[in-house]
């Protein structure tokens, strides 16, 4: 058998070099290698000795670069020159037997390793530099192990030695006499060192198991009798096969890892090659020492090239990455690769697949996700600011009204209208098209399973989804969210998402004037079913101010409060709404109302036409019909359907108008018969429930029927329902909401600890945290504290900030302490303290005043600039004076320093004169999605008045908005170019404007005798 060993320190190049003995035992070799070219070219052939006679172990110097110690069956041990071709000498003991092992230390030690003898020792140990060149003998230093054989040994520095007999693993100190211990075993042939951590070694046994070891559990003293020995870290029974140490080179078979720790290969039936790598716990031992304990982690097989391979080694390459050196039993050498292996993989945050090589340092990553489409948002639909309820639809998926907007893949979506209603074939055709777009996306297996494809998966993954709703703003504003939504399809547009934000939208301006709170009580996002159970419904929650404990009459008194404010929000002059319901004098009448106005169905008998106009002309007669059967009126459902163009609509209408024939007659007939088979079979969810309602005219047809929306359904329920019904139907509907994570269930739930509980169903089953923490933010920590919110908003902070989204984050904090202030100006979180402040240069003390008199409605401490009141400007833009000025330090009194430009002191606002710096506020570019909100308590005078649907709003014209947002901006830039503003290196200030100002023409600082270059710093 031959044997190919790697010398790690004679390369003084990146090529490597390596030691061989041909499967005849009698010739050694010297290679050359290029570790980074993978043909067999790069293994160059330096040297060849030959005259050797059944060659049995081989070592080389470390030091001594070429000097190589060859061991002989005959007895004999060969020092010879491999670089320059020589024999140096040829000795043997005075025993002469078979030399088993050879090994050289750095010094020039030589170990010899022999068979048993009665009268010699079996452990030799001799100098090179004191062996005269001519003498048979060796000239011995050191000789242990008298009457034993020695298989195996190795140097473990210049003065100790691991050797191992047929019965015995020992350690032996040249120092002493006695071994330091000996540990009995019978897998002790082959002692190998691993390179990364010279405490553990391999051996093997006879029967070619493999045992792995660590010295220092060898150590201890074993009693007499003790049966309790040191165990292996780890054994692999009949690894390198049975009969190895028979077999002279079987230890060929086994390598420890160059290039990785806690790895090695072994060779298998002369055509695998496996690796094997370990992972390790650490234990403490009786000294202190830590302790490794071993397993088995993986194991990759690696086939070769050719066949009847009988020995290797590694070629380390450098990052983790090898090669392998094969010899074949003819003696032909030559290499092969081993592929890069990644044994761990992970996404990040951004949907890119992240590998890892074992324990490398080197992260590959692939992107699969396109993740840098970012939709256009200049074309957002301003119409949505009406906040009405008109909007909400009820398909699985929400297709935005633009007929313009690109899909993902290039290609439009259209909505197919014709005079009001669907054409059944446009429909079809949208289905196939949708379907063979779809199909590139999909792949498909012979077992006709259909699967996305892996690229269009991860494109479509949540987190991705996440990522870009957070670039485009999402959640900062519910009507802003809603309009991201319908201009942007590639980010999840289901309907429950828009219809969820829709609602916020609405519960939130009635919060935001007022109208939810009365007196002591706040009803601030509750929903319908927190209201109709009064105290119950509204436990756990902070809904009343001053902790007071309402009764029940003092809550319908605060109720009705609510109601009646809700009614004269609405414009001066219109009519007084009277809601329609079968129930007026249900002891429950203030709740149904309060729940009518939440779910947007608190209409009078007028809004009805207005109402149907709306439906028909932007969805379908189909459904607008339906809502005449959710409202009771069957004949304008007949009238709707009447008008059709198409003829089966035509004909459904005359089916239905036989209910004003057979309302009043309960026993069942054809006429009924006909319509509960149609109920089951028509595939249109709105004529599905028409007829369902019309066979048996029971409403309990429509509240289960799952194609209907929520809202739509709790609509018929709050209008038709006795109390006791309407009580059963919300406690298992809300039941049901939460335990499916309906996120549109949120309307019957609100923003409450039920709500959370849906919530936190939804993230279970859509991993969506974004939305959880947007939607929590309204209710939590303002009206009661949940631990999960806090998790949610916790994960989605480090989400933002692993994107790098900081200014988004930012805002996000912003708007959760915004929304925790209560009705009352109290902030329920925990607001950050300040982070970066400015210091009075004397006593280094903030020179802001105490925190508690500049607190802010959001909780930010306000800086000395911020605080100074510019709301008033002139057309010059000159500040006008409304606070005194404060030119020192509110602590020391000493004075600010001066601006290098005008010599006023900084921090001082109102000033003479008006600081343009160099960026101009351009008014005219402004875009048409941009957030034209007051952002200031001043409100605009010039106000316009809509009505649309049965939603009444006051809207502010688009003009006043963009003179109000130009003159917020103006505002913004005058005060920022009024802040400090300081060079880091020669620390002299200067106001931000005159700093843009002076640097835009110069790069030295202004201040006189200065030679600093400030824009470098």
């Amino acid at each position: 058998m031959g044997l190919i060993k790697k010398v790690t320190t004679w390369s003084q190049d990146t090529q490597l070099d390596y030691l061989s003995v041909n499967p005849t035992r009698d010739e050694v070799t010297h290679f050359k290698v290029d570790p980074f070219d993978e043909a067999d070219e790069s293994i160059t052939k330096l040297n060849t000795l030959k005259d050797f006679t059944n060659i049995t172990c081989l070592d080389y110097s470390e030091s001594q670069p070429g000097i190589v110690g060859v061991g002989e069956k005959d007895g004999f041990v060969k020092i010879v020159d491999v670089l320059g071709g020589r024999t140096q000498l040829v000795v043997r003991p005075k025993q002469r037997r078979c030399i088993n092992a050879v090994s050289i230390n750095n010094v020039g030690l030589v170990a010899m390793g022999l068979d048993k003898h009665r009268q010699d020792a079996s452990l030799q140990v001799w100098d090179i530099n004191y062996q005269k060149q001519g003498e048979d003998f060796v000239n011995l230093s050191f000789e242990y192990c008298v009457n034993e054989s020695l298989v195996s040994l190795q140097f473990l520095n210049d003065i100790s030695l691991l050797v191992a007999s047929t019965k015995f693993i020992k350690e032996v100190d040249l120092r002493v006499k006695t071994p330091v211990y000996q540990h009995p075993t019978r897998l002790s042939y082959d002692i190998k060192l691993n390179p990364f951590n010279d405490w553990q070694f391999s051996s093997y046994g006879d029967d070619g198991t493999l045992a792995i070891w660590d010295r220092r559990k060898l150590s201890g003293k074993v009693n007499a009798g003790d049966l309790n020995l040191a165990q292996p870290l780890l054994t692999f029974d009949k690894l390198v096969g049975a009969g190895a140490a028979s077999r002279k080179y079987m230890n060929s078979c086994f390598r420890w890892s160059s290039v990785q720790n806690r790895e090695f290969a072994t060779l298998h039936r002369g055509d695998t090659i496996k690796r094997w790598r370990l992972g390790s716990s650490v234990e403490s031992a009786e000294n202190g020492d830590q302790l490794e304990n071993l397993f088995v982690s993986t194991v990759h097989d690696i086939a070769t090239t050719f066949d009847r391979v009988a020995t290797f080694d590694y070629i380390p390459k450098g990052d983790h990455k090898t090669s392998v050196i094969c010899m074949r039993q003819s003696g032909t050498v030559y290499r092969i690769p081993m592929l890069q292996s990644y044994s761990k993989t992970a996404f990040n945050l951004s949907n890119c697949l992240l590998l890892s090589n074992y324990e490398s340092s080197v992260i590959d990553e692939i992107k699969v996700a396109e993740t840098e489409k970012i939709a256009n948002l200049h074309n957002v639909n301003t119409a949505l600011k009406t906040l009405s309820f008109e909007d909400l639809g009820i398909g699985e998926e929400y297709v935005p009204s633009i007929k313009s907007l690109p899909s993902n893949d290039g290609s439009s979506d259209h909505l197919y209208e014709n005079g009001g209603e669907y054409d059944d074939d446009l429909e079809h055709s949208s289905v196939a098209n949708s379907s063979d777009r779809g199909s590139r996306n999909l792949t498909e297996d012979e077992d006709y399973q259909i699967y996305w494809k892996p690229k269009r998966l991860l494109q479509k993954d949540i987190s991705v989804i996440m990522r870009l709703r957070a670039m485009l703003g999402y959640g900062l504003d519910p009507m802003a969210t809603v309009e991201l939504i319908d201009q942007s399809k590639a980010l999840q547009n289901n309907t429950y998402i828009r219809n969820t934000w829709r609602w916020l939208a609405i519960a939130k301006a009635s919060v935001e004037d007022g109208t939810m709170v009365s007196g002591d009580l706040d009803l601030g996002y509750e929903g319908i079913i927190g209201i109709w159970n009064g105290l119950a419904g509204l436990s756990n929650q902070n809904r009343c101010s001053h902790d007071i404990m309402l009764t029940d009459k003092q809550l319908n008194k605060e109720m009705e409060k609510i109601h009646q404010d809700q009614e004269e929000k609405r414009k001066p002059g219109m009519s007084h709404r009277s809601s329609v319901y079968d129930f007026p004098d249900s002891p429950k009448n203030v709740q149904r109302n309060l729940c009518l106005i939440i779910s947007g169905w608190d209409l009078s008998s007028t809004d009805y036409e207005e109402k149907y106009n709306i439906i028909i002309k932007k969805w379908a007669l189909r459904k607008g019909s339906s809502l005449g059967c959710l409202f009771g009126d069957i004949p304008k459902a007949v009238e709707i359907l009447g008008s059709a163009k198409k003829e089966r609509l035509r004909l459904i209408a005359t089916a239905i108008a036989g209910y004003v024939a057979y309302k009043d007659r309960p026993e069942n007939n054809s006429w009924r018969n006909q319509c509960r088979k149609m109920a089951s079979e028509l595939d249109d969810p709105y004529l599905r429930v028409i007829f369902a309602f019309i066979a048996d005219n029971d409403w309990w047809d429509i509240l289960y029927e799952p194609a209907i929306s929520l809202r739509e359904r709790l609509g018929v329920a709050l209008r038709f329902l006795n109390d006791a019904d309407l009580t059963r139907f919300l406690d298992r509907t809300s039941s049901t909401v939460i335990a499916n994570g309906e996120l549109e269930g949120l309307i019957l739930t609100g923003i409450t600890p039920s709500g959370i509980d849906l919530l936190q169903s939804y993230v279970n089953k859509t991993s969506d945290v974004q939305s959880a923490a947007l939607i929590s933010l309204f209710g939590s920590p303002r009206y009661f504290k949940d631990d999960r919110v806090d998790e949610w908003v916790f994960a989605y902070r480090k989400m933002l900030n692993s994107w790098g989204l900081f200014s988004k984050r930012a805002k996000f904090d912003v708007l959760r302490t915004k929304l925790s202030t209560t009705s009352s100006g109290e902030v329920t979180t925990t607001v950050k303290p300040r982070q970066l402040y400015i210091q009075c240069v004397n006593c280094k003390k903030n020179i802001n005043k105490p925190i508690s008199t500049r607190m802010n409605l959001a909780g930010n401490a306000l800086n000395g600039p911020a605080m100074k009141k510019i709301d008033n400007l002139t057309d010059s833009g000159q500040a006008q004076e409304v606070e005194p000025h404060r030119y020192s330090c509110p602590h020391c009194g000493t004075s600010f320093p001066r601006c290098a430009i005008c010599l006023m002191p900084l921090g001082t606002s109102s000033l003479p004169f008006a600081i343009n710096g160099i960026r101009s506020v351009d008014y005219k570019d402004v875009p048409e999605s941009a957030d034209l909100g007051n952002g200031s308590r001043e409100e605009p005078t010039d106000t316009t008045y809509r009505e649309d649907g049965d939603q009444r709003t006051d809207i502010i014209s688009r003009s006043s908005q963009l003179t109000f947002y130009k003159k917020n901006l103006r505002r913004k830039q005058f005060r920022l170019n009024e802040w400090f503003s300081f060079c880091l290196s020669c620390n002299h200030g200067m106001h931000a404007g005159h700093a843009e100002e002076w640097f835009a023409k110069h790069s030295v600082c202004p201040t006189q005798g200065c030679d600093c270059q400030c824009t470098k710093y």
